[in-house]
């Protein structure tokens, strides 16, 4: 595994050393001298890496929230002990009265209980409380300083290595906390542990069954020799592809069937993770012909087969062709390619998918097609021609569905879209799925 480590050049270091004794994680240096570098040094190795590992909790968060990647993210937390250093060398090295100091990120029911504990009076700390989603470096530095300046603190104590480098520059006492060696060797251990985790699930065996749908794309129906040879011709062709990305072909017993058997993580580096499955297209170019693909995952042989059968059945409800995927979490993907590629979930223990499934009559399947129409549609805002589309049905049948909604108390009548050209005005409602609207 090839980590990542982004942080001070300090902790950086520090991480490298801890890192020796974990012979499976092949560390990559990424240091920085302002969290607000983080994102840029995301990107830049994001093709680099497997995972990235961040010495502190606001790095992360940036990371996490701008969706930068689709990567792994583990970060150290700052514990109670990590305090503890810091007031230890702030009294015994500087001989500063620690009650009269200024912290910020850490929470402050936190720092008063680790006050309470070593039973030094907390009533002269000042706490910043500002919410990490509002962090400013600005703020967090006038913070420490006003205070400092005013005579209210003695010292800054501070996670955020730009802010303290700041304090020290401008002649404050200040201190940073950092992760213990303790929480540090923690955190390598979770890494390892998900480590043994993706690589188990990267070797997971998925089953794919193909089915032949058209012989020929053009109008001259073929003879059986032609469906013959065009069948040979496909078993080759796979047989190929199976050759590049280590896959296992067989012929099933229908005629119309191949089946495929592909690791996980090979597929979805193929698939660009579901996103395109470029073999579709290219038999088409090839030979002219059309197939139908379900992609199946289960826990056994068993139920990957089953959920293969399941996926290849909804490919072959598809008027153009396409794949489907059945995950062993009963979670459909599909189809894959195409632009209104949906993700839904056949069976959930989500209690409230299950009370609004009970309330509407409505398929938690078609619920959750809804719920993922709303985040692909960015409101929560539509009408019956837009569940129409996306759910791939007749007008009449979204009109059934929105009027159980309306009944159910999940959707309301806010108002009437006039549809660009011709048309007659829609109703649009608002749809809400939570839990208190099912109260």
């Amino acid at each position: 595994m090839r980590l990542g480590i982004i942080g001070p050049e300090d902790l950086v270091a520090k991480s490298v050393e801890i890192s020796n004794k974990y012979k499976s994680i092949d560390v990559v240096e990424i240091p920085y001298e302002n969290e607000s570098d983080t994102i840029s040094k995301v990107r830049e190795w994001e093709n680099e890496v497997d995972s990235f590992l961040f010495t502190g909790f606001l790095p992360y968060y940036h990371a996490t929230t701008n969706n930068v990647t689709s990567k792994q993210l583990f970060y150290y937390p700052i514990l109670g002990s990590a305090l503890y250093t810091v007031l230890l060398k702030i009294k015994m090295d500087n001989n500063i009265n620690i009650s009269n100091i200024s912290i910020d990120t850490l929470n402050k029911s936190e720092i008063e209980e680790v006050f309470k504990e070593i039973d030094i009076p907390y009533e002269g700390l000042c706490v910043n409380d500002r919410e990490l989603d509002d962090y400013s470096r600005d703020q967090y530095i006038d913070f420490h300083l006003k205070l400092y300046k005013s005579g209210r603190t003695e010292a800054a104590v501070t996670s955020i290595n730009s802010v303290y480098l700041a304090l020290i520059k401008k002649g404050i006492p200040a201190f940073k906390i950092t992760p213990t060696s303790f929480a540090m060797n923690e955190t390598f251990k979770l890494i390892e542990s998900a480590r043994e985790t993706y690589v188990a699930q990267n070797n997971q065996i998925i089953l794919i069954i193909i089915d032949i749908k058209d012989y020929s794309l053009n109008t001259t129906k073929p003879s059986s020799l032609d469906m013959r040879e065009k069948k040979l011709s496909l078993h080759q062709e796979l047989l190929n592809y199976s050759r590049i990305y280590k896959a296992s072909v067989f012929s099933s017993a229908d005629e119309n069937e191949f089946i495929v058997l592909i690791t996980k993580g090979i597929f979805q580096e193929y698939t660009n993770s579901y996103e395109n499955i470029p073999m579709i297209h290219e038999i088409k170019e090839k030979f002219s012909m059309s197939i139908n693909m379900g992609i199946g995952m289960g826990v056994s042989a068993l139920e990957a087969e089953e959920n293969a059968r399941a996926a290849l059945s909804l490919s072959k409800g598809e008027s153009e062709f396409g794949a489907y995927v059945i995950n062993q979490d009963k979670v459909v993907y599909g189809p894959i390619g195409a632009d209104g590629r949906m993700e839904y979930i056949l069976k959930s223990n989500d209690e409230t998918l299950i009370g609004w499934m009970n309330k509407t009559g409505i398929s938690i399947a078609n619920i959750s097609l809804i719920q993922n129409l709303i985040s692909k549609l960015q409101t929560d805002c539509i009408t019956p021609s837009d569940i129409q589309k996306g759910l791939n049905i007749t007008l009449r049948s979204a009109n059934r569905i929105m009027n159980k909604l309306v009944m159910a108390g999940a959707a309301e009548d806010i108002g009437i879209e006039q549809p660009v050209g011709r048309g007659r005005p829609r109703h649009v409602y608002k749809i809400d799925f939570s839990k208190d609207k099912l109260l």
